[in-house]
């Protein structure tokens, strides 16, 4: 998303959207340590010194109008997320790790043993 934007997004705009797609990544990390956390923590605290750009641009879109509040359960729960990790260690919700090993043991590898041709019934 970042490169899709850049340079047509006002600079304080991409800062806002990188920090949060920051976040997104830095989490997903399997054997995150205090170096990845004080990132996470950089991270956060630069979203939210900026995200005020996104509602003035207008570009906190629901279905038919523009919301004016960041009453988001995603955005809630990143508030927690280097204490949480502390705890417990990475976070299932934002790693991507289960469900791509289940996506190549159940659909890829499968799908290689197959000749390409109707594969569903093969597999």
């Amino acid at each position: 998303i970042v490169g899709l934007i850049a340079g047509a997004a006002p600079h304080r705009f991409m800062i806002t959207i990188r920090a949060l797609m920051d976040v997104q990544y830095l989490a997903q990390s399997p054997k995150p340590d205090d170096n990845l956390l004080a990132s996470i923590d950089r991270s956060l605290a630069l979203f939210h010194d900026n995200k005020d750009v996104i509602i003035t641009l207008g570009a906190r879109m629901g279905a038919k109008r523009v919301i004016d509040n960041w009453h988001i359960p995603k955005l809630e729960l990143m508030q927690s997320i280097t204490t949480s990790t502390c705890q417990v260690g990475a976070l299932m919700q934002w790693s991507a790790d289960t469900t791509e090993h289940a996506h190549v043991s159940e659909i890829k590898d499968p799908a290689q043993r197959t000749n390409n041709n109707d594969y569903n019934p093969q597999i």
